[in-house]
């Protein structure tokens, strides 16, 4: 969660502003910046875009789900929209970290427990011995 926290702060200084152009040229940063512009995602530096893009492929390499980096992207940035968040989290997965396309964006349930639960519906008490 701290981690998520970190993503958050630096996304802050991402948000509403005009976007910056970058030519899409074959390096990842640059084609991250198109991205963005082409999704009409607001950014006021470059570089804090480009980190903080990495920082969300970093988090999902650790396990955080798509789900989870656009919910504290979108939440804990009030120039964010949900929209937004969706948009700049899915071109930094599209650059920089594509093997997590197609991912679920949601975490899977928990396992079951161990421990069984049966029905609760009266059982027959036996007559009592005369």
């Amino acid at each position: 969660m701290r981690t998520l926290l970190v993503l958050v702060s630096f996304a802050a200084i991402v948000g509403a502003a005009t976007p910056a152009h970058a030519d899409p040229s074959g390096n990842p940063d640059a084609d991250f910046l198109a991205a963005l512009d082409r999704s009409g995602v607001p950014y006021k530096n470059a570089a804090v875009a480009i980190r903080v893009g990495k920082k969300a492929c970093q988090l999902m390499d650790q396990g955080h789900s798509e789900a989870d980096v656009i919910q504290s992207v979108s939440s804990e940035n009030a120039g964010f929209t949900v929209s937004d968040a969706t948009k700049f989290t899915t071109s930094a997965v599209s650059v920089y970290c594509p093997q997590h396309l197609g991912e679920p964006t949601t975490e899977p349930p928990p396992p079951p427990s161990n421990t069984w639960v049966g029905p609760e519906f009266p059982w027959p008490v036996p007559p009592a011995a005369a």
